[in-house]
């Protein structure tokens, strides 16, 4: 089946707004907006409305107050579906090509939750590539003790540790059957709520304060507050959880994502706001800065170069 011709933002809204995808189930829990432990989340966190019809919205300004809700310029939807199954043909590794119509689907479900959660398209693809190689059978498994533990699991990698019934009991996941998980649809959006809930107040750090015990005596302790990611992207913690790693091999995931985010931007032609201005990952001493157009290790070289050898998308009209 021939991919649709392309087509405008207006073009887009209308279909996305005819054609809309189905709400999660109800069981599937919703990121909380208050600072919380991985886990601690049942609520839905506020999000600003934005009505895609209206340039602003669609526009990629920085907001007032700095932090990194800003919704970058959309992709054309035809296009953005031809790139996918593009970039799906040179990545995959003994898994079956995607069609025209799985490459619709897929890139419906991406705009769909990039909105929904004020995200970059961009940076979702980025996580998907990072961490499925856009496989949506994906299931690595985790063992304790010979027995079934955990899974990360389907395009998103999310993972999902098993109760007896199948569903997972682990933070966000919480209630939902890992068959309901591997749905790709399903499994974009909870990967989208992931990024959303590290961003808006899931990740903690420790502080140390000064307290007044009953004697009198100032005594230091340890405080968790929401973390500011001042040394990193937020979506480090989609990997690392509520506390951010800044040693060892884990500590540049965050750029690993980046240099994916920023190749798939300069493709699909439009901005990702949440690579401009912020630090992406922390700072090796002796060494240069690692930039968002500078992949490091191999693997991320040689995708990085397959993701920019497809070919790129016109811009999008913004009138």
């Amino acid at each position: 089946m021939p991919f649709p011709p392309v087509l405008s933002i207006q073009a887009f809204v209308y279909l996305t707004s005819v054609f809309s995808l189905p709400a999660p189930p109800e069981n599937v829990p919703v990121p909380a907006e208050s600072a919380a432990t991985q886990g601690a989340s049942d609520t839905a966190p506020q999000q600003p409305s934005t009505d895609p019809s209206t340039p602003d919205a669609v526009a990629h300004a920085m907001p007032s107050d700095g932090s990194d809700h800003a919704m970058s310029s959309l992709p054309d939807a035809g296009c953005l579906a031809r790139t996918i199954c593009a970039i799906k043909d040179k990545i995959r590794w003994q898994t079956p090509s995607w069609n025209p119509q799985k490459c619709q689907e897929i890139g419906r479900a991406v705009l769909a939750s990039a909105k929904r959660h004020d995200l970059s398209p961009t940076l979702l693809l980025a996580v998907m590539i990072n961490e499925s190689d856009l496989n949506e059978k994906a299931a690595r498994p985790t063992m304790h003790d010979t027995k079934l533990y955990a899974k990360d699991s389907g395009l998103m990698g999310l993972r999902c540790v098993f109760d007896r019934r199948g569903h997972c009991v682990n933070g966000n996941m919480r209630g939902v059957a890992w068959t309901q998980l591997m749905d790709p649809t399903t499994n974009i959006e909870m990967g989208a709520r992931e990024l959303a809930y590290w961003r808006d107040g899931g990740a903690t750090t420790n502080v140390v304060v000064k307290v007044r015990d009953r004697n009198g005596h100032l005594r230091p302790m340890l405080r968790k507050v929401p973390c500011r990611h001042k040394d990193h992207a937020y979506w480090a913690h989609y990997n690392h959880g509520p506390r951010y790693i800044n040693q060892g091999y884990p500590r540049h995931y965050p750029h690993r994502v980046a240099v994916l985010d920023h190749a798939l931007a300069t493709v699909l032609n439009v901005d990702a706001p949440e690579l401009v201005g912020k630090r992406i990952t922390t700072h090796d001493v002796g060494k240069r800065d690692r930039t968002i157009d500078r992949p490091i290790e191999p693997r991320y070289k040689k995708l990085c170069t397959q993701i920019q050898s497809v070919h790129s998308c016109a811009a999008v009209a913004m009138n």
